[in-house]
């Protein structure tokens, strides 16, 4: 139930769309609600992660009275740039480029899909399917692109690609894809197969997980069709973008300086900001946790923080996912083995690809929390969303700023130290109360003056346990106004 997508995440882009179908892409990729999954946290820095959005092979084809043809050469030993322009023939027998039209209100289409492997299965997120002995960790992820701009053509690059070939399905020409990949011992998604459909004006994009073959891939999509919708239906059916708001996202892009610059994100802040920091014990009010009304008078307190070098404390009857994952990382009597330590180069994904130069061993922990959320309402709560995320923050020169591992120094010939396995994962690992509707990460009820014991846990380097704090509001990697206004614990050890 994490996002190992993340480890193949978004390269250099317009910052609207990738944005957008990052945020898509994880809300796909993880369980229904946003803090019910374990989700993995991207590692490896943009730099060197595989290109993602669009890569087709249109090939040669024929709408609205035009030809398009497409052009596909290669960037250097491992970039790929693909171009498509419409041309129509002249009177004199001359291409002429045309072009496009006012932007098409493009029809809304189910997406029906009439194969799967086996052991695959549909999820309850719309275009996601996996194994049924790796649900949300890999399989495939679908979604749309409406090429509305009129012509249905396009122009993109690609980094860090290591394999493609064109391929045709059901007619539709299309291009398989395959990324780098330096999380062999990992499910990641480093695959990618796109089609285009210029009879509907769509684009399939699937996200393809290392479990999933490029044999079993290419069936999945030959059994994927495109139905128009009836009226009014088809918008919440399918995930799809605009191509123009990817276009106009590209001009402001390149009208900025420093265009290549990756998301901004806000991992620095002056240490006044954590002011409504709170201490083990400290009950506070946690309401604006919670993404809907009706939970005013809700508080929490951390109450116990304790660390192991076991997982035997862990009730992992719930979670066989989850046990079979901790049993890679402990030894036949649940005492938890060294992680490991990957440094990367990063190549430039286009000469040369990324690498791990070396590796080390480093002790590891459990770190293993008491929560106690209290109704201090008039009225029974139900339904109480609860997420943590496992925030490590370092404070330098009156700044406070989100830790982000081993740096190296002027002599290394590394570039990003990434933590192999579970001690990465900073968002919700372990929880051991589930209820609401699906099972998940609720409590069920709170009726006034009651109170309900959460656990939660991380697998964490001994070397970080200085740097924790505990945000109740989920997201680690960054500081929000909301998380800073409702206050992280200190459970520094």
């Amino acid at each position: 139930m994490r996002l190992e997508n993340r480890k193949n995440e978004f390269p250099v882009m317009p910052d609207k769309i990738r944005m957008m179908v990052e945020k898509e892409v994880e809300k796909q990729l993880r369980s229904t609600e946003i803090a019910s999954t374990r989700k993995k946290k991207g590692t490896v820095r943009r730099s060197f992660i595989a290109a993602l959005v669009a890569a087709m092979a249109l090939g040669t084809t024929v709408f609205a009275g035009a030809v398009y043809h497409m052009e596909s050469e290669a960037d250097g030993n491992f970039g790929v740039h693909i171009k498509t322009e419409k041309t129509e023939t002249g009177q004199d027998g001359a291409d002429e480029i045309v072009a496009a039209p006012e932007l098409l209100e493009i029809q809304p289409v189910n997406l029906e899909v009439s194969y799967l492997p086996e052991g695959m299965t549909e999820t309850d997120q719309s275009g996601k399917y996996c194994y049924e002995d790796a649900m949300y960790k890999g399989g495939v992820s679908i979604c749309l692109y409406g090429m509305d701009t009129g012509d249905d053509s396009f122009e993109m690059s690609f980094k860090e690609v290591v394999s493609r070939e064109e391929i045709t399905v059901n007619g539709n020409n299309g291009v398989y894809l395959e990324f780098l990949n330096l999380f062999e011992d990992e499910i990641s998604f480093n695959q990618r197969i796109y089609v285009a459909y210029p009879d509907l004006h769509y684009v399939m994009e699937m996200y393809i997980a290392s479990d999933v073959t490029k044999e079993e891939a290419v069936k999945i999509a030959e059994g994927i069709r495109l139905v128009p919708a009836a009226e009014g239906e088809g918008s919440e059916l399918v995930r799809d973008f605009k191509w123009s708001e990817y276009l106009a996202s590209q001009e402001e892009r390149l009208a900025v300086e420093g265009s290549e610059a990756e998301i901004p994100m806000q991992t620095v802040i002056e240490a006044e900001a954590l002011k409504n920091t709170h201490m083990i014990g400290e009950s506070f009010s946690v309401e604006n946790t919670i993404p809907w009304e009706g939970f005013e008078g809700l508080s929490a307190k951390v109450s116990d923080v304790q660390v192991y070098d076991h997982i035997g404390v862990l009730d992992l009857s719930k979670d066989a996912d989850l046990k079979k994952e901790l049993a890679n990382v402990t030894d036949a009597e649940g005492k938890l083995r060294p992680c490991v330590i990957q440094y990367i180069k990063n190549g430039d994904g286009t000469d040369t690809l990324s690498e791990i130069v070396g590796t080390k061993e480093v002790p590891q922990k459990l770190v293993y929390i008491t929560l106690e959320y209290t109704n201090n309402g008039e009225t029974e709560m139900t339904d109480i969303l609860y997420m943590c995320g496992l925030m490590k923050l370092v404070e330098k020169n009156g700044q406070v700023e989100i830790y982000s591992g081993e740096q190296p120094g002027e002599n290394d010939d590394w570039d990003v130290a990434r933590i192999n396995g579970p001690a990465d994962f900073l968002e919700m690992y372990y929880w051991d109360v589930q209820g609401g509707e699906e099972g998940k990460n609720y409590i069920d009820s709170l009726k006034p003056g009651e109170t309900a014991i959460v656990h939660v846990a991380w697998i964490v380097p001994e070397q970080d346990l200085g740097y924790l704090y505990l945000n109740l509001h989920g997201y680690p990697y960054e500081f929000s106004e909301e998380s800073l206004a409702t206050g992280y614990v200190d459970i520094r050890q």
